[in-house]
């Protein structure tokens, strides 16, 4: 017999197949996607608030960022008997909106819309994790005010940042229930409210300040009281084994994370960076769901910290309009196979990108990337009958395509 109790509201852990790991997102930037990723010491557009607010009193001016991605991902579950399911999700549009302002020599702010944790997957409902996922949407929008300070005329090269991050988050979840050969269903969605905060530092040294850049950020956990309702549907007599429909509540804690760059330029039309990020992912250990019935389900995860390496350069074609970007990413899984499932089937990731800009005039610049997942396989642990209870392999891959505008006014 398969119930629900193992997977109630679970969707909280699970954010689809992206391009970064666990259900961590990072194009938000089409400019930045086409280099890798790479960002933490060199973005001074309004981006900076998203990838290292410690640029963001560096820019001059007043500067618009408007851009979307589109994300195409593809997942395929191979199961022991040797018969094969394909995700069947549609193309997700991952906007971003950022805006600076440059008020004096010193002092400089901004605000940024993204969402850097979410997706969706979808399986048919044929699928045999069926009753574990059939469709899922988690939505993180953080929006963040900033300040940054031009720390120059103190020490020259350097500039700070600080950000807090507003985060309105929503889930869904729906999956089927099977008692024997009779099949009912699950619906449950929920919504929270969290918030958390950033701090950055950007320094260029000033006898290498046209060669050489570092720089750090930090981005804090985000606790989400995710509170909803569970709507269940079974024929009887199989309705009373089911919870009641009612409130459901659980808690995700959003990983914080620590990032490292340097960037190097041996001549003045290439740019090459070099980054690092941590993301705490061990903070996601497990997940306590609040029953309609004021029962606890206590869920193992076991997520472990990951480093994600991103290497990526930039060229700007002499006496042209046109820049031209290329990168790659090492990005591991925090999931570890224990927990591997249907809900969020990842692996360890290898990113490769390219990208451009042309200046369309004097003050509005156009940035087109593309990145690609190569294709990977995971495989779950068989070294627990019931850790997880659905064996096999796990095939991944994703396309982005990347497009943004950048305008700067005096």
């Amino acid at each position: 017999m398969r119930t629900l109790s193992k997977t109630l509201f679970l969707l909280a852990c699970a954010g689809g197949v992206a391009s970064a790991n666990g259900f961590y997102l990072n194009e938000h930037d089409a400019k930045v996607t086409g280099r890798g990723g790479t960002a933490t010491a060199t973005d001074t557009d309004p981006s900076s608030i998203v990838y290292n607010v410690g640029g963001l009193a560096v820019g001059e001016g007043t500067a618009i960022s408007l851009g979307a991605s589109l994300i195409a991902a593809q997942a395929t579950y191979n199961a022991p008997d040797n018969t094969s399911t394909d995700t069947n999700s549609s193309p997700a549009v991952l906007p971003n909106f950022a805006v600076s302002h440059r008020i004096n020599d010193m002092f400089a702010a901004g605000v940024s819309f993204h969402l850097p944790f979410g997706l969706a997957v979808s399986w048919p409902d044929s699928s045999p994790q069926a009753d574990v996922v059939t469709k899922q949407a988690l939505r993180t929008y953080f929006i963040t005010p900033a300040v940054g300070v031009n720390l120059d005329k103190q020490v020259p090269g350097l500039s700070i940042g600080a950000g807090l991050d507003l985060v309105p988050s929503t889930v869904q979840l729906e999956q089927n229930v099977y008692f024997g050969s009779a099949q009912g269903s699950a619906v449950l969605g929920g919504d929270a409210f969290g918030i958390g905060g950033r701090v950055g530092l950007m320094y260029r040294p000033a006898a290498l300040k046209n060669k050489l850049s570092v720089g750090v950020s930090w981005r804090s956990q985000v606790d989400l009281d995710f509170e909803g309702t569970g709507d269940f549907d079974m024929a009887p007599p199989y309705r009373g084994q089911l919870p009641p429909d009612g409130d459901i509540s659980t808690t995700l804690h959003v990983p914080q994370s620590v990032s490292a760059g340097v960037a190097y330029r041996p001549m003045d039309q290439l740019e090459l960076e070099l980054n690092a990020t941590w993301i705490d992912w061990s903070a996601f250990d497990t997940i306590d769901i609040t029953l309609p019935d004021g029962s606890h389900n206590v869920q193992p995860q076991d997520y472990t910290d990951t480093v994600t390496l991103r290497l990526g350069g930039e060229y700007k074609l002499p006496e042209q309009k046109l820049s031209l970007r290329a990168g790659y990413a090492y990005d591991p899984t925090p999931v570890p196979d224990t927990t591997l499932s249907a809900r969020l089937p990842d692996i360890n990731r290898h990113v490769v990108s390219a990208g451009g800009t042309y200046k369309v005039t004097k003050n509005v610049d156009a940035h087109l990337a593309a990145l690609w997942v190569l294709p990977g396989s995971n495989e779950a642990s068989n070294d627990d009958m019931y850790m997880p209870l659905y064996k096999g392999t796990y095939d991944v891959t994703a396309f982005v395509a990347s497009l943004g505008l950048l305008g700067r006014f005096e």
